[in-house]
């Protein structure tokens, strides 16, 4: 049986679709993933330096600050405004999400269970585990950056309060009554009236969507509703996350703009290079991992062993003189935001959403 290589990630690609387990949906993951193809503020220099970047050592992002520009209507030479700009540097937090799993070739000799199954469900196992933990870390992000102030709601709302949003809780609640098809028109409006325009994606509690989902779905392309029209976010922009409760609530989630948030990894030194020693190997994956959506640094390490433990009963003469594989997999990355000088005065393209039930 072949060793443990970071190649494994490849092949459990291809038999993905025949695993019958079920796992959580990773909604956080996915969304934040797909908008981070959004980002327009960091340059592909500074990008690839935080691809390699140690830990001792931050990527600086220059950025120039909302400028209070005076206007006056005097001409004249004594009446020119110097109207200087002000900069700022801001850098991004790194997080360690790290994993793995020991393999013994010969445990399954005398078993039911293949080996090569058994190692690739324990992989995936693995994966989405590392998927949960980093969904976690970025629903804090979300809570960090989210929106304190939005303006705008009572006219969206038309004077109902349909969308209303709550300062102490720092969330836009959105009554029973805007739950339809509407309410992603709504939603889009409401951030362009904020000046901060653009396409957005929801990542919400499982179920939470069900009406608005059905009401598009019961209008197909040539019937009597222009779904353009209605706003409808595509299948590619909601997302469905398990780490999100909706608690009483219809849903709970968040609406943000492509590039308000994403993830790059971060690749040290000896896995850039494909070290390889006595056995010992690092790497970096050649494919994004389920579950987790980024490539992964990996170590493998082969090794003779003494594995006669793992039978609780009985000797196995298999496990007497034997060896194992073992894989680390570990994920180095960046969580990435617009800057924003003020969160507290500056409303912010990451909303936090509250679906009531009335």
């Amino acid at each position: 049986m072949p060793l443990l290589d970071a190649t494994d990630w490849n092949d459990i690609q291809i038999t993905d679709a025949t695993n019958e387990k079920r796992f959580s949906q990773l909604g956080i993951v996915e969304g934040v993933k797909d908008a981070t193809a959004g980002q327009d503020y960091i340059p592909p220099s500074a990008i690839a330096e935080m691809n390699r970047a140690s830990s001792l050592r931050k990527v600086q992002i220059p950025v120039l600050k909302d400028q209070q520009v005076q206007v006056v209507q005097t001409p004249g030479f004594n009446y020119i405004p110097s109207n200087l700009p002000e900069s700022d540097k801001y850098a991004f937090n790194t997080y360690d999400v790290f994993t793995g799993f020991r393999h013994y070739p010969a445990q399954y000799d005398n078993n039911q269970i293949d080996a090569n199954w058994a190692k690739d469900q324990v992989m995936k196992n693995v994966a989405f585990a590392a998927g949960n933990t980093i969904e976690s870390i970025l629903a804090t992000v979300f809570e960090t950056r989210k929106t304190q102030l939005l303006d705008f709601t009572t006219q969206v709302s038309q004077g109902d309060g349909a969308y209303a949003f709550d300062a102490p809780s720092d969330t836009l609640r959105v009554n029973k009554a805007a739950q339809n098809e509407t309410m992603f028109a709504a939603l889009e409006q409401l951030m362009s009236a904020n000046k901060l325009g653009g396409a957005y994606r929801l990542a919400n509690s499982p179920g939470g969507l069900f009406t608005q989902k059905v009401a598009q779905a019961k209008y197909g392309a040539g019937n009597e509703k222009n779904l353009a029209a209605l706003g409808f976010l595509g299948v590619d922009r909601t997302y469905e996350s398990h780490n999100i409760s909706a608690g009483s609530d219809v849903f709970n989630g968040w609406f943000f703009r492509d590039g308000s948030i994403g993830l790059v990894e971060n690749f040290p030194f000896d896995f850039r290079n494909g070290t390889d020693i006595n056995g010992k190997k690092w790497s970096i994956s050649d494919v994004e991992i389920p579950g987790a959506r980024m490539r992964a640094n990996i170590y493998t390490n082969n090794a003779a062993t003494e594995a006669t433990a793992l039978v609780g009963a009985g000797t196995d003469s298999n496990l007497i003189m034997t060896h194992f594989s073992e894989m680390a997999i570990w994920f180095r990355f960046y969580v990435i935001y617009r800057y924003n000088s003020d969160l507290a005065t500056r409303a912010n393209d990451i909303v936090k959403l509250k679906g009531l039930t009335t």
